[in-house]
């Protein structure tokens, strides 16, 4: 994903989105010992959220998305 840039103005959150290289995502294998804490992820969406967007199916299924730091309060106290 990128790296956080500016949160949006509207709702204070930070907009991620899939890196993309040759029309297939860019992606890593990381060690355990790298994860510091998961995040809750919404995905980005108009009015109408596609009906194919299930829980199980909605990270290859759309590009970005806005990363909650209200999820709890040390992912407040981390991201923000």
């Amino acid at each position: 994903f990128t790296p956080f840039q500016q949160p949006e103005s509207h709702h204070g959150l930070y907009k991620i989105c899939c890196l993309m290289r040759h029309g297939e995502r860019l992606a890593s294998i990381i060690d355990v010992l790298d994860i510091r804490r998961s995040v809750h992820l919404f995905p980005n969406f108009s009015a109408v959220v596609p009906r194919e967007w299930t829980s199980s199916a909605v990270l290859e299924l759309c590009s970005s998305f806005v990363v909650n730091s209200f999820s709890d309060r040390h992912a407040y106290l981390t991201i923000v």
